[in-house]
């Protein structure tokens, strides 16, 4: 069996262990949606959170479309010799996709619900981090990767939204010292 079959086998029985994690998951959020709407209770996000969400995942698709044809170029110009990879593509892509939907449902304030405003609740985009990191970098280590790409996009990724978090902390006490007489 080839290197590729083997990566494109381990990658599928991964995504299918994924999908199997987060079914229940799914189900629950699914139910417990259907239960409110039974109790009458308000959405979880407002409409304003919501158009807010749309605008980032909107920003997200420009981003990998921007980043999947400066690979595209890379990869034909043979400027490195790692871009043939589809698993590193695929390990660059995500964390770059995922991390401007978050930054953006964060700098928007979309990504945390209506209810929940506490001060460091935008940190917990930071915890997501920390598992992202971790799985690519056990890609990276175990020679499944064609190259540290991936890892670096990762760790790039929440850098960013450290940044991102800060300011937005930061933002938000400058406004509230601001409204206080």
């Amino acid at each position: 069996m080839s290197k590729e079959s083997q990566t494109i086998i381990t990658v599928g029985l991964i995504l299918f262990a994924i999908l199997a994690w987060l079914w229940p998951f799914v189900a629950a959020m699914q139910m417990e949606l259907e239960a409110r709407r039974k109790r009458g209770e308000p959405p979880e996000y407002d409409e304003r959170q919501r158009i807010a969400r749309l605008r980032a995942g909107n920003h997200a698709l420009f981003v990998l479309l921007g980043f999947l044809g400066v690979w595209m170029v890379a990869d034909q110009l043979g400027w490195f010799p790692w871009t043939g990879s589809t698993l590193d593509l695929t390990l660059c892509a995500l964390p770059l996709a995922w991390g401007v939907w978050m930054a953006d449902c964060i700098l928007h304030d979309a990504f945390v619900t209506w209810k929940d405003k506490r001060k460091d609740a935008n940190a917990t985009a930071l915890t997501l981090c920390i598992p992202m990191i971790f799985f690519v970098r056990s890609f990276c280590v175990s020679g499944y990767c064609a190259s540290w790409a991936p890892f670096v996009f990762a760790c790039a990724n929440a850098l960013i939204l450290v940044g991102v978090v800060l300011y937005k902390y930061r933002k938000d006490q400058k406004a509230e010292i601001e409204d206080t007489p």
